[in-house]
């Protein structure tokens, strides 16, 4: 009878071990594509940041060209 309760328990604690195991190595996988999704998502910030520059730098010369468009406008008109 207390052999019965001892196999019982060892097979127990193999399973509770295999689902560890289990368990680790679904926590590392996840663990590495969480990483890899966090450096994706650097990249897309950095690329977002470098759009905005561009677009800030075109807003700018934009608005230099037609701030001289108008001084020649007024010229012109003069």
């Amino acid at each position: 009878m207390v052999a019965d309760l001892f196999t019982v328990l060892e097979q127990k604690l193999n399973a509770v071990l295999g689902q560890l195991g289990s368990l680790k190595e679904a926590n590392a996988n996840l663990q590495q594509a969480l990483a890899q999704r966090e450096q994706a998502l650097k990249e897309a910030e950095a690329a977002l940041e470098k759009v905005s520059r561009e677009r800030e730098m075109i807003r700018q010369r934009i608005d230099k060209i037609l701030n001289r468009l108008e001084i020649l406008d007024m010229g012109e008109s003069a």
